[in-house]
C-alpha cells in the first residue's frame, strides 16, 4: 500500500491518496481543495481514482469534490449517510462561515454512496472497514486498514475524529464531545496498539501513542 499526503487549503486539511500495490487504482481520502494538486499527483502515477472517502462534511473536507468529480465522471462520492445534506449546501458544511474556510463557500457534488458503520471498501486488494464516529459531526468516520501484508501494523484515517495529542472541535452544530470521546474510546481505542493513525490535520501518530499521551483520552 502506498499513502500520500497532501495538505491543502487554508486549514491545511491532510488528503490521503491510497494506492494498493498491484494496481493503478487509487482512492481519495478527503480532498479539502487544491483539486489542480491532487489531479496532477493522479495524472503523474497513471493512477485511476475509483472513490472518494469523505470522513465527515465540514467544507473544508470536501472543496476539490466538483473539480475531481468532473475530471473522473467515473469516481464514487462516498460519505455516511447522516452526512450526505452537508455536501451541496454552504450553511449545513459550514463553509458559509468566512472564519472556516477562507471566505469560499463549499458546494459538492451529491454523494454517489452512502457508507453506514462496517462497509467495506476496496482498491484492488487493499480492504477499509468504514468506523462511524460521531461527536464531530452526525456522520464522522474512520477508515480502518487491517490486512496488511509482511507483519506491518494496520493503518486507520481519522478525519477529525481523533487527532495527535488531540481530539476533533465539538463547538459546532452538530457536535458532542461526550459522543465523540465515546466513539474513541469504543471504536478506535480498542485497535491494535501498533495501528498508525493518519488524521484529517496535523501529523500522524498511532494508537499507543494517544492511549499513553492524549490528555482527552485519559
Amino acid at each position: 500500500m502506498i499513502i500520500k499526503k497532501i495538505n491543502v487549503g487554508p486549514l491545511q486539511v491532510c488528503t490521503y491518496i491510497v494506492k494498493d500495490d498491484d494496481s493503478v487504482e487509487a482512492m481519495i481520502i478527503d480532498p479539502g481543495a487544491d483539486a489542480e494538486k491532487i489531479i496532477t499527483f493522479l495524472n503523474e502515477l497513471k493512477l485511476v481514482p475509483k472513490h472518494i472517502v469523505i470522513t465527515h462534511g465540514h467544507g473544508d473536507h470536501i472543496g476539490a469534490n466538483a473539480l475531481l468529480k468532473e475530471t473522473f465522471p467515473e469516481i464514487q462520492i462516498c460519505i455516511h449517510e447522516k452526512d450526505q445534506d452537508m455536501l451541496p449546501y454552504p450553511a449545513k458544511n459550514l463553509s458559509i462561515l468566512a472564519a472556516f474556510y477562507g471566505g469560499k463557500t463549499v458546494r459538492s457534488p451529491l454523494a454517489d454512496r452512502l457508507l453506514k458503520d462496517g462497509d467495506n471498501i476496496s482498491i484492488g486488494k487493499c480492504v477499509f472497514e468504514i468506523l462511524h464516529t460521531p461527536g464531530h459531526t452526525p456522520g464522522g468516520i474512520c477508515l480502518y486498514g487491517k490486512n496488511q501484508e509482511n507483519g506491518q501494523p494496520p493503518v486507520l484515517f481519522s478525519g477529525d475524529s481523533l487527532f495527535k495529542d488531540g481530539i476533533g472541535r465539538t463547538d459546532f452544530p452538530g457536535c458532542s464531545q461526550e459522543i465523540l470521546l465515546h466513539s474513541i474510546r469504543n471504536k478506535l481505542l480498542v485497535l491494535d496498539e501498533r495501528t498508525i493513525v493518519y488524521p484529517g490535520h496535523g501529523p500522524s501518530t498511532t494508537l499507543a501513542e494517544e492511549k499513553k499521551n492524549n490528555t482527552f483520552l485519559q
